[in-house]
């Protein structure tokens, strides 16, 4: 049997959020549809409400930076607010989901009537800029070793699924991703992976992931960044992953 990790300030973010918005027709898109992106800015704020989105920053090159996965019950698309031409950001259906949708202008009629509305909003803009604020300081002063650490840990306490004995399970991750979300080519991230798996971090195959999670995070907290990784106790942490 598994549960579902809780989404901590996430699942009352939710909450009040269902509460303070009208009811919305589902949209749904497939694995890899872009929502909207640089040449089509986003005109709505959306909630997901059953898959995952990923969101990314696309420069004037081209090349993809992962910035988030963002999960059930979460808000995406406040860009919207900027109503501007061209922005850099993209959001794609991660695997298949569903999202509800409020024009920007809805919602600036709603935040007039439901002043909470505006609160519910800046709380979760003020979640995910922390999170990016920790994310930009981990790819300025880690090395890649530490910088893929925390995002496998990190995605796995967000979008996990807490087994019986104590592992937990999460979506697939390809190492392509892993990639453009800590700023590294796949043979890096691949030469990393093999290494933790080497050191008793992790075990997997193209199916799954096994994430030995107590051990890897004492070491992204204790570590010096340039020291060799030492091997773990065998607490382990699991997850699925397309690698």
């Amino acid at each position: 049997m598994e549960t579902t990790l809780p989404p901590a300030p996430f699942h009352t973010q939710r909450e009040d959020l269902l509460a303070l918005l009208p009811t919305s027709t589902v949209l749904k898109y497939g694995k890899g549809q872009v929502i909207y992106g640089p040449g089509r800015p986003s005109t709505c704020i959306y909630l997901v409400t059953a898959g995952t989105v990923r969101l990314s920053h696309m420069p004037d090159d081209g090349h993809e930076l992962v910035l988030e996965l963002i999960r059930v019950g979460e808000l995406f698309g406040e860009s919207g607010f900027l109503r501007v031409d061209r922005v850099a950001e993209r959001a794609t259906a991660h695997g298949d989901a569903n999202l509800m949708a409020w024009s920007v202008s809805s919602i600036e009629d709603l935040i007039a009537k439901k002043p909470r509305l505006a609160v519910s909003l800046l709380q979760a803009m003020a979640q995910r800029t922390a999170h990016f604020v920790h994310h930009i300081e981990s790819l300025a002063m880690d090395n890649i070793e530490r910088r893929l650490a925390r995002s496998l840990i990190r995605f796995s306490e967000r979008l996990g699924t807490l087994g019986e004995d104590g592992s937990i399970r999460l979506m697939p991750l390809s190492q392509g991703l892993l990639a453009r979300h800590i700023g590294a080519s796949r043979e890096v991230i691949s030469s990393q992976m093999n290494q933790f798996r080497r050191l008793g971090y992790i075990d997997y195959s193209r199916s799954s992931l096994v994430l030995h999670g107590k051990a890897l995070a004492a070491w992204t907290t204790t570590g010096p960044p340039g020291s060799e990784l030492s091997r773990p106790e065998r607490t382990s942490l699991s997850a699925t992953a397309a690698l």
